[in-house]
């Protein structure tokens, strides 16, 4: 099944599915809190996945996890919005899937009984597992032809002589160079989603001191210097490794 990044935008398009992670619905309530007022991104992304679906023909709409934000708690808006959210893309999909996300435990309470939930361990369909990335997938998942996941938000970043910083999301796809006791059998590659939140901005990947998050990093089952980065747009960067750059940042900022 052929897997095509959506040209100018952070999902991905299998066959008649498009394929989004980490919209944090609610981000904008922990911003308020301190101090950050921002109209909720909520309605702006539902009509955007409406634009894609009638721009790529999709029929149904899968997402990799981190649909809401705050964690364990929701608040009044965010509980309002996320219902909102999945009621107005009922008449745009025939099926909505969540994979679910470290941040969706209290989810299923809230979503219209519409929307179906997989496993936080992913789900496979034909030769492409799914997975949010925060555990350990299901063997099966793992026996797919590639993995699409996502959790960390990839970006890149470029830094000029002046010390400016500039960081975009981009897509990143990891071959597996490693075996794993706990898996017969891995994926060819992976594919790493970026945010569907403009807000979240994302954990550039390039940078000396990124850090991965989720096991299948951590155990080292994925060739990250060998990986390649594309912007939305579609421009090739080239291999990881060939592109690090030291921005400055500590592992203490990377959190999601």
């Amino acid at each position: 099944m052929d897997l095509e990044p959506v040209p100018d935008a952070p999902a991905l398009r299998v066959g008649e599915t498009l394929v989004v992670a980490d919209l944090h619905i609610g981000l904008e309530e922990e911003l308020r809190e301190k101090g950050v007022l921002i109209p909720s991104r909520a309605e702006v992304m539902g009509r955007r996945l409406v634009d894609l679906a009638g721009r790529t023909g999709a029929r149904q709409l899968v997402i990799l996890g981190d649909v809401k934000h705050l964690v364990p708690r929701m608040a009044s808006r965010e509980r309002r919005d996320v219902y909102v959210f999945f009621r107005d893309l009922a008449d745009t999909f025939e099926t909505i899937t969540i994979a679910q996300g470290n941040h969706d435990g209290i989810l299923r309470n809230i979503v219209p009984r519409t929307v179906r939930f997989r496993s936080p361990y992913g789900f496979r369909e034909d030769d492409v597992g799914y997975c949010h990335g925060h555990a350990w997938p299901y063997k099966k998942v793992m026996e797919a032809r590639t993995l699409v996941m996502g959790h960390n938000h990839p970006a890149v970043g470029f830094r000029d002589a002046l010390g400016r910083r500039d960081i975009v999301p981009c897509w990143m796809r990891a071959p597996f160079v490693r075996q794993a006791k706990r898996y017969a059998k891995l994926p060819q590659e992976a594919i790493i989603v970026p945010s569907f939140n403009e807000l979240c901005g994302g954990m550039p990947v390039n940078d000396v001191r990124a850090r991965f998050l989720g096991p299948v990093f951590r155990a080292g089952l994925l060739g990250v210097e060998e990986a390649s980065l594309h912007l939305l747009d579609g421009t090739d960067l080239g291999r990881l490794g060939d592109l690090k750059v030291d921005l400055g940042f500590w592992p203490e900022d990377y959190r999601q």
